[in-house]
């Protein structure tokens, strides 16, 4: 393989972590990147977040999720859904009732997403 061309100011850096090997093999399990990406997949959504949002605010069944959204019990369904996959949110059955609330990891996204939303760019 040929030489790679780096500027200089970032040359010693990389040499110090091992070079390109050595970041690879520092890199997260692929495991690890999927459990990322469903993360990433559930929080891709407006409807979600705002949904994510208000179950850290109150855990709530799916009727008043789709009150407060608009959205139709079936798209709202396939929205939790989608952030059960991420492991965001989880259900408790009452009665006739599932009530959706966050989980830890819904809960710490929530806390760093209200934090830190805001444009970063370079």
């Amino acid at each position: 393989m040929d030489a790679i061309e780096i500027p200089d100011s970032i040359r010693c850096d990389l040499e110090g972590k091992g070079g390109i090997a050595g970041i690879a093999g520092s890199l997260p399990a692929d495991r690890k990147i999927g459990a990322i990406v469903l993360v990433a997949r559930a929080l891709s959504d407006p409807v979600r977040v705002k949904v994510l949002f208000a179950l850290f605010m109150q855990p709530m069944c799916v009727c008043l999720l789709v009150a407060m959204t608009g959205y139709a019990y079936s798209k709202m369904s396939y929205h939790l859904s989608v952030l059960k996959d991420g492991g965001l949110v989880c259900a408790r059955q009452e009665g006739n009732y599932l009530i959706y609330y966050p989980t830890d990891l819904g809960r710490r996204v929530a806390l760093w997403t209200r934090v830190t939303a805001h444009p970063n760019r370079c």
